[in-house]
């Protein structure tokens, strides 16, 4: 298998490339410091995985780059692997013909999971899968995997003190979280949480 990483700091290059040749039967990997280079490597090399940063402010970002990527790689897996988690980045990606989408800070094992499960035809986004409905259309998650454990486990009747203690942080950041989903559904109220949960079957996730 054939990788690109494309990112503008070196050591996430660096990090993604040890991770990729120790997970995956990897042949080759050719890295980019912005969408431009990432799409002349494309162009003159067989690629079979892209990973790709949304933010690389000193030339093409990522969401420009994407489109041609996707023509170059037609069957291949495209990857964004970036620091931002709102949904709206994930939908665009989605729209712009990536597979998966996967923030930064997520441990070595769960980005490994992921990938695997690009590779086998699925759509991930920060470590949870999704297949397309009848109309076509996938569900992305609006929470990082932390946020998403503080949505259950509220759900669950857990205290903020129960889910710091479970979670091991502190009840500041168990607060954060809560804010943060408030922030992203739009509302405070816990009923229309449950209504949220139960559409997308996330109570069976834990």
């Amino acid at each position: 298998m054939n990788a690109l990483i494309v990112d503008d700091h070196e050591i996430v290059r660096d990090g993604m490339s040890l991770l990729l040749k120790d997970a995956f039967p990897i042949e080759s990997i050719l890295f980019a410091a912005d969408g431009r280079e990432a799409i002349q490597k494309a162009t003159n090399f067989p690629v079979d995985l892209v990973l790709v940063d949304l933010s690389m402010p000193n030339g093409l970002d990522g969401f420009s780059a994407l489109p041609e990527l996707r023509k170059l790689v037609p069957k291949g897996k495209i990857i964004v692997f970036s620091m931002y988690d709102e949904i709206a980045y994930q939908k665009k990606a989605f729209d712009l013909g990536a597979d998966g989408f996967l923030v930064k800070n997520l441990k070595s094992d769960a980005i490994i999971k992921s990938i695997d499960q690009v590779l086998r035809g699925k759509k991930v986004a920060n470590e949870q899968v999704w297949e397309s409905d009848v109309e076509g259309e996938v569900w992305e998650t609006p929470f990082s995997p932390r946020e998403q454990e503080t949505f259950i486990l509220t759900l669950k009747g857990y205290t903020q003190k129960n889910i710091a203690q479970t979670m091991n942080i502190s009840i500041r950041t168990v607060e954060n979280h809560r804010r943060s989903i408030s922030k992203k559904l739009g509302t405070t109220n816990k009923h229309e949480w449950l209504e949220y949960a139960e559409k997308h079957q996330m109570l069976e996730m834990y």
